[in-house]
């Protein structure tokens, strides 16, 4: 019973029972911390304003709303549809080629915009696409949902930045940390979509694949794929932060819509920003509600009793406790959002992993896989929910055809976690 009276375990169910009434997550996080520092003393109320201001005052932080910005701007000048015509000349002739062009497409444009929900957005156009060509609307769905889960892990990522604040570990490296771990998730999601459009006869579409079609391809997405080189080159030769890179790739992309593309008119930004602010408004109270729920956790020792328990269930072996924190980051990445999976959790696992001598930028990238994964897996599954509302399926129903896909995310976070070069290889070189 007595553990039953701890603040921390109080607010946590008091969490858990708004969020099984539809309340939004930071109002369900804000009252139940709230609820335990009136009603339970567990911290004076004159804190929580500072906690709030202070979860806020981080210069890299600053990143996130401009990288959102970056992401809004991308689905509207025409991008995604240029680079899907270049994916398609390499691949759209393969089995289930369309499904694989949109799996490269979600990674590129990953490497832009660092949201899940931006790429879910730049990809929507392509699930009546496959549908046309014969593919199961549900899948269809699935592998969209599946290309959305490389934007917490390919940088420029809002989790890397996210974890980067709250460990003050250094973003660049966290960035580069996140290629190996992408690109093998690239990899192993695009062999599976292979085999299963093989075993379900799901036919590449018709493309004429010459030298000549894909350097014109190439030239009309050139002035898109330069986004993520300078904004990783910037950040790679210290030209500028992440912060800075996020603010470049910002200027680059209205540059390029206004002197090449011309998409966007001047009338559409108003409604484009305002649409932006409600996403990073979201954000930003999930970030400040989750930092007065962790600060409650820390003052009352639940770290600390993590750690020990941690320490004492493993022998102090670190892949053995990396594997118990894989399993509490996916049950709690599908009930929560990533954002506040990572303020809630990162705090209270950090001392086992100093404890167990694990790098915190291996643990950085194994974090962000995990999270990615969040975006399929049901109750909440952020990136299936928007694509299978987007092609008007079923959410259980597209859950079940994610089900692959969550397979072959689970294999991924068992590879990086016994490889941890597999992360740290690139970080290496910043």
């Amino acid at each position: 019973m007595e553990f039953l009276t701890n603040p921390s375990v109080v607010g946590f169910l008091v969490f858990i029972v708004l969020l099984l009434f539809n309340m939004p997550i930071f109002a369900a996080l804000g009252l139940g911390a709230l609820f335990v520092i009136v009603f339970m003393d567990a911290a004076p109320l004159s804190v929580v304003p500072y906690i709030l201001g202070g979860s806020l005052d981080s210069f890299p932080l600053l990143a996130t709303p401009l990288f959102i910005v970056a992401g809004a701007m991308i689905t509207r000048t025409g991008i995604s549809e240029r680079i899907v015509n270049l994916a398609q000349i390499v691949l759209g002739s393969l089995p289930g080629g369309l499904a694989l062009t949109t799996l490269a497409t979600g990674a590129i444009i990953s490497s832009m915009s660092g949201s899940n929900i931006a790429t879910v957005a730049a990809l929507s156009f392509l699930i009546p696409a496959m549908a046309k060509v014969g593919y199961p609307r549900p899948f269809a769905v699935a592998v969209v949902a599946a290309g959305c889960t490389f934007g917490v892990v390919i940088p420029p990522s809002l989790g890397m930045i996210i974890y980067g604040v709250i460990t003050e570990q250094s973003i660049p490296k966290l960035f580069f940390a996140g290629i190996g771990p992408g690109l093998l998730m690239l990899m192993i999601l695009g062999s599976c979509t292979f085999l299963i459009s093989v075993k379900n006869g799901y036919r590449g579409v018709p493309v004429e694949r010459t030298w000549a079609k894909f350097f014109e391809a190439l030239k009309d997405a050139a002035w898109g794929l330069m986004a993520p080189v300078i904004v990783l080159g910037g950040i790679y030769t210290g030209l500028f932060t992440a912060t800075e890179a996020a603010a470049v790739a910002v200027v680059y992309l209205f540059a390029i819509d206004r002197l090449v593309y011309r998409k966007i008119k001047m009338s559409d930004y108003p409604d484009m920003l305002c649409a932006s602010g409600k996403t990073i408004g979201v954000v930003v109270m999930i970030i400040a509600c989750s930092s007065v729920f962790a600060w409650i956790w820390q003052t009352q020792g639940l770290a600390a009793a993590v750690t020990q328990n941690l320490m004492d269930w493993s022998g102090g072996n670190s892949h053995v406790i990396l594997l118990m924190i894989n399993v509490l980051l996916i049950i709690s990445g599908a009930f929560l959002e990533p954002v506040a999976a990572m303020y809630l959790l990162v705090p209270m696992v950090q001392p086992s992993l100093v404890a167990a001598d694990v790098d915190l930028i291996h643990f950085g990238a194994l974090m962000t896989v995990n999270l990615s994964m969040a975006h399929l897996t049901p109750p909440v599954g952020v990136g299936l929910f928007l694509a299978a509302k987007v092609g008007k399926v079923p959410f259980e129903t597209a859950a079940k055809w994610a089900l692959p896909f969550i397979a072959c995310e689970l294999v991924v976070i068992l590879l990086v976690t016994f490889i941890p070069a597999i992360a740290l290889f690139f970080a290496g070189y910043v």
